[in-house]
């Protein structure tokens, strides 16, 4: 049984996975700084500004799944600091302009396609929105035709977060266990989160 278990902590260790990670390079507006454009009749063209970083997935099983998730945040913080986003903002940009859109596009198609997975996070308004007199409920942002095997939108919108999951079936034939297992990470997580919480409030 041991030689098992470490048999596949050295096939996990092997195991060489990246995440392109999408950083929005330009400021939030807000709901109330939109609004008052609105009312002033004044149009700002935005258009995309967003920026690469290549994330190192470790797949290892810790023993506190907070540890997993502690260890991400650090290195993706060191990612949102660094120059690494705003370099390819930049050179993705100076691409387009030298070549054109067709090799800045095969350009980033070809770069995404050598990761695992593309993700990204969208901060959305903090109040509860409507259009045309509805309320959303949430909201889901994704896109088709990724080139990536599996693209993860995650947005936040009035206190609630919400994961949308886009799955390239002939690479992962099961999206329906990705599914599960996902939930079944994150009950690890809260769980632990839960526990360490009860620990320092005893404490």
């Amino acid at each position: 049984m041991t030689l098992e278990v470490e048999g596949k902590r050295k096939f996990w260790k092997r195991m060489r996975c990246r995440a392109a990670v999408t950083v929005n390079l330009r400021p939030t507006l807000g709901v109330q700084v939109v609004a008052e454009m609105i009312e002033k009749n004044t149009t700002v063209v935005q258009g995309n500004c967003f920026g690469l970083a290549i994330f190192p997935l470790n797949i290892t099983q810790l023993e506190n799944s907070l540890d997993y998730v502690h260890k991400a945040k650090r290195s993706m913080d060191r990612k949102k600091h660094s120059l690494e986003t705003r370099c390819t903002f930049n050179f993705i940009q100076l691409i387009f302009k030298l070549f054109g859109c067709r090799v800045a596009t095969t350009f980033v198609g070809r770069v995404l396609s050598q990761t695992t997975l593309l993700f990204s996070n969208v901060a959305g308004p903090l109040e509860q929105v409507s259009l045309a007199g509805h309320p959303l409920a949430f909201l889901a942002p994704t896109c088709y035709g990724q080139p990536t095997g599996l693209l993860i939108h995650a947005c936040s919108y009035a206190k609630q977060l919400t994961f949308a999951v886009a799955v390239d079936e002939g690479l992962i034939p099961d999206p329906n266990q990705l599914g599960d297992d996902f939930v079944d990470s994150f009950m690890l997580i809260k769980e632990a989160a839960l526990t360490k919480l009860r620990t320092n409030t005893d404490v």
